[in-house]
């Protein structure tokens, strides 16, 4: 790219000094200073186009030299100008005041290159003031003024036209992005309007009758099963509501919510999974705050452990339980073991199958391993290596 765009700046400084070398003869010595500034000048046209053009004028008035002043004109016509309007303007407020605008700048550059290209220098030697060559002259000046002067007003209105495309494109991607993140909220509050109308309504109905179940109950063991029920239901009441919350939040938003329960709900889901599951929770017994691990790390672990013991009530009642957290070389292990089941399962649970499936994804958005094997002593394993550095944002 940069050999692309540096082409035609080598092109003309070459056709420039090409030029100056088949005229060098045509003028004297004076006419050849001036030519070789002339060319000089080329190089910073862009930088500075106006003091560019003005080195270019004495060899156009030498009448020899062409390519150098069409060169420095273009650049001016080209957008040059604005540039140079803008330099002086900061060197003098006062300058706001006769500097001109960008059309008139370019049509006084132009005017100006042809009157000195039409008008002789007086050691020139004498010239003709016939009237075939003085509209020839006349042809020639105007032709060398207004084809640069074309050409460059041609390439700005090109790049404006491109920056003009760019915004409009820019534009479009901004509407169809805010589109989509539209129609993401509007599917999230659908969502979430399901989720209350449907979930709750059960759940509400099932809190209800435990809390009936535990007044009336004859027995100790009933009554404390009812009060269970009960827990367990608005326990899943206040995490449906919080989840409900989540869908309803802007998607900008939505990542600012809290994860959930952490390490510190770990012991509680080991201490209601019964007594046969023992806990070896090295991780969590640190703090509340998990020494320091992630809010989603310390989260994903939890639901690995929750779905896991949820998978051993399910399928394997009554089997000894181990659950171990540690944290090990900038690693949270989280590892569910169990072995198998003393009592038949009970009547098949709804499930749609995507427990496990979840759970790995978690692991692998954090960054982590999860694995999910059947045991050599007939039972199960679940296992998770979760970062405690910078992990992945969760989606």
């Amino acid at each position: 790219m940069r050999l692309r765009a540096a082409a035609p700046d080598t092109a003309l400084l070459a056709l420039s000094a090409t030029e100056v070398w088949a005229t060098r003869s045509f003028g004297g010595p004076v006419s050849l200073v001036f030519a070789c500034l002339g060319t000089a000048a080329l190089p910073a046209r862009r930088r500075f186009p106006l003091a560019a053009f003005a080195a270019t004028l004495p060899a156009l008035a030498l009448g020899y030299i062409w390519f150098s002043p069409m060169g420095a004109l273009y650049e001016v016509s080209a957008g040059g100008a604005a540039r140079s309007r803008g330099i002086l303007q900061r060197i003098s407020p006062e300058a706001r005041q006769w500097v001109p605008g960008r059309a008139a700048l370019t049509g006084g550059c132009a005017l100006l290159a042809a009157v000195v290209n039409f008008v002789p220098w007086p050691f020139r030697g004498p010239v003709s003031w016939t009237l075939s060559d003085t509209i020839l002259a006349v042809m020639l000046s105007a032709l060398l003024a207004v084809a640069p002067t074309a050409l460059g007003l041609l390439a700005s209105s090109r790049r404006e036209l491109a920056g003009r495309l760019a915004e409009l494109a820019a534009s479009r991607e901004r509407e169809h992005a805010l589109a989509a993140e539209q129609a993401v909220v509007r599917e999230r509050a659908r969502l979430a309007r399901e989720m209350h109308d449907t979930v709750a309504h059960h759940i509400s109905l099932i809190a209800v009758q435990s809390g009936a179940l535990e007044a009336t109950a004859g027995g100790p063991r009933a009554r404390e099963a009812a009060a269970s029920v009960g827990e367990l239901s608005r326990d899943a009441l206040d995490e449906l509501r919080r989840m409900v919350g989540l869908l309803r939040l802007p998607a900008a938003s939505a990542g600012e919510w809290a994860p959930g329960p952490g390490l510190a709900g770990i012991p509680a889901l080991v201490a209601a999974a019964g007594p046969r599951t023992r806990g070896d929770l090295a991780g969590v017994a640190d703090g509340p705050d998990g020494d320091g691990a992630p809010a989603e790390v310390q989260h994903a672990a939890y639901r690995i452990v929750q779905e896991a013991l949820t998978n051993v009530r399910k399928h394997a009642p009554g089997a000894r339980t181990r659950v171990r957290v540690r944290q090990r070389d900038g690693m949270l292990l989280v590892e569910v073991r169990n072995g198998p089941g003393t009592r038949p399962s009970p009547d098949a649970l709804p499930s749609g199958g995507h427990g496990l499936a979840g759970l790995r994804e978690r692991a692998t958005q954090l960054g982590g391993e999860f694995a999910a094997v059947p045991a050599a002593s007939g039972g199960f394993l679940v296992r998770a290596r979760l970062p405690l550095g910078q992990a992945a944002q969760p989606v």
